[in-house]
């Protein structure tokens, strides 16, 4: 990797972490924060500029874990779920947590190889597929915040 490459991931990864913190702390009470448009929007941007970092640099498992959280921040704040429980919270949790892992190892002494990312991005799909279904349920009725 040329020093400009080097510089340039290392950007990404610092942006990358300041994004995570910015879904973190909404999600620490994911109830007060969709009580307010701009934060939810504020999510919602967060995890599409990792998204974006990531589809530049090739960073495939980043990216496709990015925009399925991404797909989901989109659900709440365009669509008719108004109310969050405690699953909703837990299940964006371990998306933010694999994000997490997947920078953690791409900064690390090794980086962060195809096929791990490609393990970790297995693991945590059937995690989103719950989510956007449990969003769905919330959204139409089928399910009660705080159930």
């Amino acid at each position: 990797m040329s020093d400009q490459q080097d510089r340039i991931m290392r950007l990404f990864i610092e942006e990358a972490k300041e994004h995570l913190d910015t879904l973190e702390n909404g999600l620490v009470d994911l109830k007060s924060t969709m009580k307010d448009p701009e934060s939810l929007q504020e999510m919602f941007r967060a995890a599409h500029s990792v998204k974006g970092g990531a589809a530049m640099l090739s960073l495939d498992s980043i990216r496709t874990t990015a925009h399925r959280l991404e797909d989901c921040f989109k659900v709440l704040k365009d669509g008719p779920v108004k109310q969050v429980d405690q699953k909703v919270e837990s299940l964006f949790l371990k998306g933010v947590d694999t994000l997490k892992d997947l920078l953690a190892r791409l900064e690390g002494p090794f980086g962060l190889r195809n096929e791990e990312g490609e393990k970790l991005v297995q693991q945590v799909m059937p995690v989103f597929a719950q989510l956007e279904t449990h969003l769905k349920n919330l959204a139409s009725g089928k399910a009660v915040a705080g159930a």
